[in-house]
Order: C-alpha cells, then sequence, then structure tokens
C-alpha cells in the first residue's frame, strides 16, 4: 500500500515591514559607521559624521529617508550638518543609550529627542525639540535641555501606548528600584512619570559601583515585557501595561553566584518569546526563553569565539545586529525567533566599509518591528498556514492568498490545489491604523511514488550489494527524473524526515530487509511521498577444495571404514551447521539431484575411488553446492630408536651443530631408503604432522640436551608414516683460565720448598663448577697429555724456578679435555735499614709539600739489588705489615709539618716476603713578617719609620730590587712600593721568607666651595673640592659618602670634606631656604601653621599670600610662628594658595602650596 505522510517540518519565518514603515531604516554609530536597511538588506553607509564610543540615535521619515541623528551632544542633519541650536545637548556619547527620538503623534514636523547622562551624573535624563519644517526642511532645535530627572541610570527606550497613537518613555533612577515611563502625546511630553519600584535596587556609591548605571533597557515588540541590564548586578524581566505605564512581576534572570553576573547589551526577538542578552565582560551571549516555567534555567550560550560584542539591536529585516567592540563588522543573529543554535549566530557578516564598530547601536520605538508574517507548509495538496504577528489587537484581518481565496482569520490555513508562484497579501486593521503586507511565495508539486514488487536474490556471501538507483525509474513512474529525487531509508520515520538515508549501493544481510523510497521535489524536499518493499537475500552455502583422504592399511587387507562425517568440519568451514545440510554421493549426477546418499560409515571397493559432496541450505535447498576428493588405502612403514649424539661444546653455551643424518642407517635398519622419506622436527607434533623439518646440519636450540624427533614416511603416501626420537647431548669443554705462578718465601733460604699442588684447583677452575671437572698435575707436558704419572700428593721442587703441568677433564665425558701450565718459584727473606729524616721549608705557607720519597729507596734497601726488590711507603706499622693503603711514592703530599713515613721492601713477585722500617718528616714554618700592606704619608706629618720584626736578617728593596737597607727598622722617605726579605734557623734548615708593601700620599683637600639651589621643601648642597683626592662628603660630620651632592630640608647646615686616609677635615657652614608643599591647620596640634624655612636667618625678610584669584590674605615676618590658614579670623577652605617672599638685596621668589584639613 502507498503510504503518504504530509509531515511538515520546515518552518519559513518571514519579519515583513510595510515599505511606509521605515523610521528605523538608517543607523548611524561607532567610530562614523553607518547602514541602510531600505533595500531589505543592510548596506554600508560612509557619510556619517557622527564618533561615538556607546549611545547614538537616528530617524528617519515614514519611507526610510533620514531626517536627523545624534550622539547625545550634538543633533546632525540628514547632510551630515549640525542643526542650529544642535550643540550642548545634554547626553554623553559614552553613556549606553544617551539618545532615543520619539515623533509627536499629532505633529509629523516635530520630534522629541530624549537624552541620558554617563554615570549618574548630574544632567540626568533631558529632553529636546527639533522642527524639521524649519532650516528648508534641514531642522532645527527650538527647545533644548528640558530636564525630566536627575540623577538616573543610562537606559531609555520607547513603546507605543495601547491606543496605538501615544509613545511611552522607560527609564530608571540612579540609586534604588525606580522605572519611569513619561507618555508623549500629540500634546507633547508629559514632565510626571508613571513611576514602578520593582526589581534591583541600584547601590548609592558613585565610584565605585557607578557602572551599575551601565546597560540597555528595552521593551519587547508586543509591548508586553520590558527587560533592564543592570552592569554587575542581574537582569531585570517584567510584565508592562502598554495602558497603565506599570511595570510588574520583576524576575531577575541569573543567579547571585554565577560567574557572568551583570549584563549589558538586550533584546528582544520579533516574536517577543526570546530575549538575547551580553554580560558585563562583553564576551558572552545568552539566550532566555521568555515563555519557559524556568526562565533562568532555560539560558543557551550562543557566543564559541573570542569576539567582544556590545550592544544587540533588533533591524527592520527582522534580524539582530551585534556590535564587534573596535572591528569594522558586526555579528547577526539571523533567525532570532529560533530556539539556541537554531538562531543562527552569524559571526561578522556585515561589512562596515572600513569604519568600525564600537559599543552601541540605534534605538528605536519597538513597535517598529511589529509586523510578522510566519508562513508553514509549501506543498500543493497540502494545507498551507498562515499567522500574523501584532502588538496592537486587531480590529479586522483580510488575508488575499493570490489564487482567487481570501480569509478574514488572523491565523488561517489554505490549500492549493496547485504548484506555482503565488503573491500573498495580508491587510490588518487596528484601532488607529492600517497595515498591508505581502510576500511571494512558492507551492511545490507533491509527487506519487509507484509501489515496487519484493526483491528475492540466494547469495554466496553474508550479505546482498543492490546499486538502489536501478529502481529509480521503476518507482518514479511518469514523474521526470530532472524534477524529482528518490532516496531510499530503512525505516518509515527516516524517509518522512528525510534523515539517515541508505547508501545508493547498500549492502542488504541475510533474511527480509524493508526499504522505504522517498520520492521527493528537488526544489523543495518537504513535497515528497513514500513506498515500501522487502529485499529477501537467502545465503548460499560455499564450498572449498575438499583435501583427499589416504590412510595406511595397517591390517594389509586393502580395505577401510571411512567415517565421512568427519569431513563435515571442513567441508561446512565454519559455516553455521543449524543453516546448512551436507550429504555425500557416489556420483556427481545423485550430488546434483540429491539423490541416492552413501551411509556415513563407508568401506571402498578400490583402492582409490572418488567421493561426491552436496552442501544445501536446510530451508531453500535450491541453494547448493558440490564438490569431490579421494579416498585412498597405502601400506605403512617403520621407524627404529637411533643412538643419541653427543658434542664438546668449546664455548660452553650448551650450543652444538650436529649432522642429523649420521642416525639415519640405524633408524631405517633393513627398510629400502629409496622407498622412503625422513625428515627430523624438534616437537612429536611436528613430527606427526609433517610440518617444520628441521635441516641436516643442526645446531640445537634447548642448551645441553635437545630431543630430535624423526617421521619416516613412504615417499608416495605421505599419510603413510611412522615416528621415532633421540636426543642431542652437548658437553661442556674445560676452559684454561689464566693461572698465576707459585712465589714463597724461603725461611732458611735455601732454595727449597714443599707445595700442595690442590691449593690451585680453585684458582685452575675458576667459576667451573667442581662437580662437573676434575684437576689432575704433572711433571711435563707430555704426561699431562697422555693422562699418565699424575702427581699425587705434596710436591717438593727440583729446580728454582720449575713449571708444573697440568689438565682438566669433564667428569661426564672425558674426550672434553684441555691442558696448561704455570711456575713455582722460592724466594729468600729481605731486609729494611733506617733511612735519615726528610727536613723542608714551608715554601708555599700551606704546612703541606710534595715529597718524592723515592729519595730513601737506596738507603733502606742498602746492599739488596734495586732491580729485585720493590720498596713502598704507609702511613701506620699497621699499614705497612698489611701492604695496604700504601702512598704514591714519587708524589707524596704531608699531613702534618712532623710525621713518620713506614717503609716495607719486598720482592717483586712475592708480597709474603717483607721487612719494615720507618723515618721522620719534618716541614719548618717559614719567618713571617707582620707588616701593612700600605702605608701612608700625611702632608701634615711626613715621618714615617717601619719596624721589620724580630729575625735573623732583614734585606730592605725598592721595586727595582735595590737593596737599601739590612737592618731591623726602615727609615721611608720616599713614595713607592717596597719588599722585605727576613731568614730564620729551624731544624738546622734555613727558611726565607718576603712581603711587599706600599707607601703613598694621603691626596688630602685643599679647598672648598659649597652650591646651594632650589627653593621648596628641600635644597640641593653640592660640595666641590680640590686635591690630589679622592673625598668623601657629609651634611652631619658622621655620615660620608662618595657623592658630593645632597639633598637636604631648608635651615642651616655645616658640610665636610675628607680625603679617605682621613688626613685633611675641611667644613663649611651653609644656609638654604625653602618652604614646605603643604600644611593641615585642622587643629591637631600637627603642621598648623605654613611659613618661609629658614627666613628667620633673614630678619628684615617679607613674606606675602594670595589665593588664587591673587587677592591678599596675610602679610607676615618670616620670623613669625607664620600663616594659620585664618583670614579675619575665618578658616579658609581646602585649596592652593600663592605667595611672594622677598629677603636680602631686593631678592623676590614666588611659589604656591596646598592647605589641607
Amino acid at each position: 500500500m502507498n503510504l503518504r505522510n504530509f509531515l511538515v517540518i520546515f518552518l519559513l519565518l518571514i519579519s515583513c515591514f510595510v515599505n511606509a514603515q521605515r523610521e528605523a531604516a538608517i543607523w548611524y554609530f561607532g567610530e562614523n559607521a553607518g547602514l541602510d536597511f531600505n533595500s531589505g538588506s543592510p548596506l554600508t553607509l560612509l557619510d556619517g559624521a557622527l564618533n561615538t564610543r556607546e549611545g547614538c540615535a537616528t530617524i528617519s521619515d515614514f519611507n526610510g529617508n533620514l531626517l536627523f541623528y545624534t550622539d547625545g551632544i550634538t543633533v546632525w542633519n540628514r547632510n551630515h550638518v549640525p542643526m542650529p541650536n544642535g550643540n550642548g545637548l545634554l547626553g554623553d556619547p559614552s553613556a549606553t543609550q544617551s539618545a532615543i527620538i520619539i515623533p509627536n503623534p499629532g505633529d509629523p514636523n516635530i520630534y522629541y529627542i530624549f537624552t541620558a547622562d554617563k554615570l549618574k551624573l548630574e544632567n540626568g535624563i533631558n529632553y529636546n525639540v527639533v522642527d524639521i519644517s524649519l532650516n528648508g526642511g534641514l531642522g532645527d532645535v527650538i527647545q533644548k535641555n528640558i530636564q525630566l530627572v536627575t540623577p538616573a541610570s543610562e537606559k531609555l527606550t520607547a513603546v507605543t501606548h495601547a491606543n496605538g497613537t501615544d509613545v511611552w518613555v522607560l527609564t530608571h533612577d540612579a540609586f534604588g528600584d525606580a522605572y519611569m515611563a513619561y507618555l508623549v502625546t500629540t500634546a507633547g511630553v508629559n514632565p510626571t512619570p508613571v513611576i514602578s519600584n520593582l526589581g534591583i535596587h541600584l547601590t548609592t556609591y558613585f565610584y565605585e559601583d557607578d557602572y551599575h548605571a551601565i546597560g540597555y533597557i528595552k521593551a519587547s515588540p508586543n509591548g508586553e515585557k520590558v527587560a533592564a541590564a543592570h552592569a554587575g548586578l542581574n537582569v531585570d524581566v517584567m510584565d508592562f501595561d502598554t495602558a497603565t505605564g506599570v511595570l510588574t512581576n520583576a524576575v531577575a534572570i541569573l543567579d547571585a553566584t554565577e560567574e557572568y553576573k551583570g549584563f549589558f547589551g538586550i533584546e528582544f526577538s520579533p516574536s517577543s518569546r526570546f530575549l538575547y542578552t551580553n554580560s558585563s565582560n562583553f564576551t558572552e551571549l545568552y539566550q532566555y526563553d521568555l515563555e519557559a516555567v524556568d526562565i533562568k534555567n532555560s539560558v543557551v550560550s550562543l557566543n564559541t569565539t573570542e569576539i567582544t560584542f556590545g550592544a544587540l539591536q533588533l533591524g527592520i529585516d527582522g534580524k539582530i545586529y551585534l556590535t564587534e567592540y573596535l572591528r569594522p563588522t558586526l555579528s547577526v543573529i539571523e533567525n532570532p525567533n529560533e530556539k539556541g543554535a537554531a538562531s543562527n549566530l552569524n559571526y561578522s557578516s556585515i561589512d562596515l566599509g572600513g569604519r568600525l564598530g564600537v559599543l552601541g547601536l540605534p534605538p528605536f520605538i519597538t513597535s517598529y518591528f511589529l509586523v510578522n508574517i510566519d508562513v508553514d507548509g509549501f506543498c500543493a495538496g497540502n494545507p498551507t498556514t498562515f499567522e500574523s504577528s501584532i502588538s496592537a489587537t486587531p480590529v479586522s484581518t483580510l488575508w488575499d492568498f493570490g489564487d482567487g481565496n481570501t480569509s478574514t482569520l488572523q491565523n488561517p490555513s489554505h490549500t492549493y490545489t496547485a504548484a506555482g508562484d503565488y503573491t500573498v497579501s495580508v491587510t490588518v486593521t487596528t484601532a488607529s491604523e492600517t497595515k498591508t503586507e505581502t510576500k511571494d511565495i512558492t507551492i511545490f508539486e507533491t509527487p506519487i511514488a509507484v509501489t515496487q514488487t519484493d526483491i528475492e536474490v540466494c547469495v554466496a556471501e553474508d550479505s546482498y550489494t543492490l546499486d538502489l538507483t536501478t529502481l529509480n525509474n521503476a518507482i518514479l513512474g511518469t514523474l521526470n527524473p530532472s524534477d524529482f529525487t528518490v532516496t531510499y531509508f530503512s525505516s518509515q520515520n527516516d524517509a518522512d524526515t528525510n534523515s539517515n538515508a541508505l547508501a545508493l549501493s547498500y549492502d542488504f544481510p541475510l533474511g527480509s530487509t524493508a526499504v522505504y523510497a522517498l520520492v521527493s521535489n528537488s526544489s523543495n524536499t518537504i513535497c515528497f511521498d513514500t513506498t515500501q518493499f522487502n529485499v529477501i537475500a537467502q545465503q548460499e552455502p560455499t564450498l572449498e577444495t575438499i583435501n583427499n583422504w589416504t590412510i595406511c592399511d595397517d591390517d594389509l587387507d586393502g580395505f577401510y571404514t571411512f567415517d565421512l562425517t568427519e569431513k563435515n568440519t571442513e567441508i561446512f568451514n565454519g559455516q553455521d551447521e543449524t543453516v546448512f545440510d551436507v550429504a555425500y554421493f557416489a556420483s556427481q549426477a545423485d550430488a546434483d539431484t540429491g539423490s541416492n546418499p552413501l551411509p556415513v560409515n563407508y568401506t571402498n571397493t578400490l583402492p582409490s575411488e572418488e567421493i561426491f559432496v552436496r552442501l544445501e541450505n536446510s530451508s531453500h535447498i535450491d541453494c547448493y553446492k558440490t564438490e569431490s576428493f579421494t579416498i585412498e588405502v597405502s601400506s605403512g612403514v617403520v621407524a627404529n630408536t637411533p643412538s643419541n649424539l653427543e658434542m664438546c661444546d668449546d664455548n660452553n653455551d650448551g650450543l652444538a651443530t650436529f649432522s642429523l643424518s649420521d642416525t639415519e642407517a640405524e633408524i631405517i635398519g633393513t627398510q629400502s631408503s629409496t622407498s622412503l622419506a625422513i625428515s627430523y622436527h624438534t616437537t612429536m607434533a611436528d613430527a606427526e604432522s609433517g610440518v617444520n623439518a628441521i635441516a641436516n646440519i643442526f645446531t640445537n636450540t634447548t642448551a645441553y640436551n635437545q630431543s630430535i624427533f624423526v617421521r619416516v614416511e613412504n615417499a608416495s603416501d605421505t599419510s603413510c608414516y611412522a615416528t621415532t626420537s633421540f636426543e642431542l647431548q652437548v658437553f661442556d669443554s674445560p676452559q684454561i683460565q689464566t693461572v698465576t705462578d707459585w712465589n714463597v718465601c724461603d725461611n732458611d733460604n735455601n732454595g727449597v720448598a714443599v707445595f700442595d699442588l690442590t691449593q690451585k684447583n680453585a684458582e685452575i677452575l675458576g667459576n667451573q663448577n667442581v662437580a662437573d671437572f676434575t684437576v689432575r698435575y704433572y711433571e711435563n707436558m707430555v704426561d699431562a697429555d697422555m693422562a699418565q704419572n699424575e702427581i699425587i700428593g705434596t710436591f717438593q721442587n727440583t729446580a728454582n724456578p720449575q713449571t708444573i703441568y697440568y689438565s682438566i677433564v669433564n667428569t661426564s665425558n672425558a674426550n672434553c679435555i684441555v691442558t696448561g701450565s704455570f711456575s713455582i718459584s722460592v724466594y729468600n727473606t729481605p731486609f729494611a735499614q733506617a733511612p735519615s729524616p726528610i727536613i723542608l721549608c714551608d715554601v708555599k705557607e700551606t704546612g703541606v709539600q710534595t715529597i718524592d720519597l723515592t729519595q730513601k729507596d737506596v738507603e733502606i734497601l742498602g746492599s739488596q739489588d734495586v732491580s729485585e726488590y720493590n720498596v713502598t711507603y704507609f702511613a701506620s706499622q699497621t699499614d705497612a705489615e698489611n701492604n695496604t693503603n700504601s702512598f704514591d711514592s714519587s708524589t707524596y703530599s704531608n699531613v702534618m709539618n712532623q710525621e713518620t713515613i713506614y717503609a716495607r721492601v719486598q720482592p717483586n713477585n712475592l708480597d709474603s716476603c717483607y721487612a719494615t722500617t720507618s723515618f721522620e718528616i719534618i716541614i719548618n714554618s717559614l719567618p713571617q713578617p707582620n707588616l701593612e700592606e700600605r702605608y701612608v704619608i700625611c702632608p701634615d706629618s711626613p715621618a714615617l719609620v717601619i719596624d721589620g720584626g724580630d729575625f735573623e736578617s732583614w734585606s730592605w728593596q725598592n721595586s727595582a730590587g735595590v737593596e737599601l737597607s739590612t737592618v731591623r727598622n726602615f727609615n721611608v722617605s720616599e713614595l713607592g712600593e717596597y719588599l722585605l726579605r727576613v731568614s730564620q734557623t729551624t731544624n738546622g734548615v734555613s727558611c726565607v721568607n718576603s712581603q711587599s708593601f706600599e707607601v703613598l700620599s694621603s691626596g688630602a683637600p685643599e679647598t672648598m666651595e659649597v652650591e646651594v639651589n632650589g627653593f621648596s621643601d628641600q635644597i640641593d648642597i653640592t660640595i666641590n673640592a680640590t686635591g690630589t683626592g679622592p673625598f668623601e662628603y657629609s651634611v652631619d660630620g658622621e655620615n660620608y659618602q662618595a657623592s658630593n651632592e645632597f639633598k637636604v630640608f631648608p635651615g642651616k647646615h655645616t658640610v665636610f670634606v675628607r680625603d679617605l686616609e682621613e688626613c685633611r677635615v675641611l667644613s663649611e657652614e651653609i644656609l638654604g631656604i625653602g618652604y614646605q608643599r603643604f600644611f593641615t591647620p585642622n587643629g591637631d596640634g600637627n603642621n598648623e601653621y605654613w611659613n618661609i624655612i629658614g627666613g628667620e636667618l633673614y630678619p628684615e625678610s617679607q613674606l606675602f599670600i594670595y589665593d588664587r584669584y591673587g587677592k591678599l590674605l596675610k602679610q607676615i615676618n618670616s620670623t613669625s610662628r607664620g600663616w594659620d590658614g585664618l583670614y579675619n579670623g575665618v578658616s579658609l577652605p581646602e585649596s592652593d594658595y600663592w605667595f611672594k617672599y622677598t629677603y636680602g638685596n631686593n631678592e623676590v621668589i614666588t611659589g604656591h602650596f596646598t592647605l589641607k584639613r
């Protein structure tokens, strides 16, 4: 059956405004930016004179022609020239909504410009009157700055009265919760507002929280809601009564704990359902559903970029525009009547022609954006619904559907019988006006899909691939393929919603699959029809080549009973045995017809026969495959067990290379080698299977012992075989170690000793296991090689030195043997003579000397041969006895000034024969002259005598090395560099030391001059001195510095200069006058008077004090306490005051100071 479902999923929202209602068609904003909406889409304007950070307002006439615009301070006419009297309005371009323009409802020439001052300042809310008929139709400001309320926040919006004529202008007070609604009628502006106290209470602080005044206020297009953003606080959403001007039911849409607390820009959707706003940090954009039960939790975040947004403003095209801070583009919410992401935030889509948007856009009377037409459904033969929305209650509505049919319902439904283009219009009459809207719509043909029969196929695979496009023509029938599209789906719902379409080349699984074909109009896919059919894929088996079956005839009778079911697993090859059946036949004809099946336990009649197989679908026997295989009965073989193969391992890794064929003769026995095939394997499983044969030349893979498995098979029938096994055995070969010669000490010095040779066993074996190897000893190599005349027990040398030979034999295999040798020697016991001490001067003055101890070798050895004995040195007798911690004899460094060194003498090759002795090392300290590095000859005391100290000798030398004196006391008469060399004898050794010193002049100052500059609460002092220098300077005689410049409090000071050696100090008294920059005569006893500091030193001086306008307030003598901030007994206010000070030879100084309380 054909299924037709006219599910309408396409919603077209058209925000239309009558051609004659374009008061909001022109916008000027930002940095000379502008847009023209008259064409239906915004076009860039580059002629604007307005440059504003935030607030601005524009007004056009009924036909969209620009009249004038303003930033709240200046009014520009349509020629972009300021109007007469158009400067000095009391708005502020930095106010959020610095202005809004309202026409007089009864006079087309009169307009009111409402202005708002910024940040709750004193100008507040004012209005101004423009007569557009004056100045040749360019307009003139005829009344200006008529104050309504002060202070106030930066908010202004307007909405039409319920009577359809008057206009409400709304704002908010500065400190509190009062909303004020001013009514504009044909009589003008009513200065008495309707006040509604509700919502957020603004703070009374000014400096820190005045930004709470920032943020937009907007009324919804239907006039029923008002929303106000308070930066840093929250957003009020309220109900508004357009008849009374009263606001009620305030709802704050943020929780106080939310991080994005506070808002700036705000706007309603044309339908008045959704509220859009951005946070006061300008980077977040949110949508709230005002029809939701919980408005707070209906919030949807829309912005996914880092763009900084400012104002949001609804355009006459039904879209909401957003400024981007200091960027040459605007972003647009394309479908503001849609929920969430469907509202379609289009970033940076409006080019401003190089001009920049900032934070503001011009506001308008909300009712300029009320006329909406919603159209739903565009398919011929299906209902098309129409809906109009208008803020005021309509008196009558007339729809013309463009096909000769009309309706007076406000929201009618109409069915078009034919496809085509139609012009639809709606005429709405309210109590105050009649508006007509038109819209061109297209109605599209609805197709009829042709029903298809089911498709049945038999397939060997798990699926059936069908090119669905091959069905298109049959389903379309008489429809033109260029106008209609066929799409395929797996469910009716997917077809109805045109989602999850099947691939055109689709793999259908086994079984029956329902397919739903959607035929849709290519020009409008919501005009469609569907049909359904099934694709039925039956599974056909797969049958691979079947292996032949050969068995060995162990009883040699030539017959064997085959269990044919043993082939089932191979034949099914993983296929489902519940789906398919298998049977065996004697001929291909029987297999094709499925007749005369063989019994599953079948006994051959011939040595070789062909068996035929049929594999079929159990439910669909026409889906089958056939194949055949051969059964054969062959003769058997015998495999004998051979001897194991053995090998000595040269590198003892347990691995060796064997020739496996060495076992072949034992394995075959009396059988003919030409009729058999032999293979070797590492596992019995491989041998049984005849796989993974190893090469004849084989290196074992398991160390030391590995089983090898042998397969012997009939050369013409590999299924007839027998198996056996043998072992590969690898024995470790003994390894020759590095064996040291054996030297012993001869206590009686006769050259003969007794040796227990078994003591060398461990060294000869090394890390070889004593349980695995045996060591034997011999007197010559021939005996060792022949393993004869072994030395048993202890052995006394017959020569000195003498060579001993040995062999190492594997205890498990005597064929694994090696031989080697070592030497035995007998050494005489040495002696050690005591040498003389070593005495040195501490030339490095570290107490440490590098000493070559080998200089004592000859003394210690005496008559013994130096080439045969070794002398070593130690820090203790114990170390010498144990031969541990010996010194580096040639570069020994002493630890103490006097210490004992121990010497050990031993043969070069035997450290167990030794003798010891000791001697002293003494380090003499150098004499230490106690001189200063520098001596100074002051000009006021030139004599200088230096004491050289108590030593054996003195040598005073100048820088050229010339000796000047050899006595203890040296009389210095010239400046320069000198050296003193002294000597002292200790422990019989004379040690010399020297010290350098310098004699210099002090460079004392000769004269000084002082410069005093500056006249304020500090003065600058510069001290200039003459002489060699360098010098130090001070203003108190105690604290000196390298710089000659100082800043000091005015008054009398004594300044000083001296040389660094303090040979001479010069001083001078100076005077600096100045004044304090402020004083505080507030009665607390501190800083109560103001006078010239240091002026008391000029008793004849005079001080005159003036206010900022030059009026003389006080004349005082500088020796008095000063001025107390009074004038004629009255305390003067905080301010700057001026003075004139005369002193000396009519010198005059002027300046100013501050009085603070």
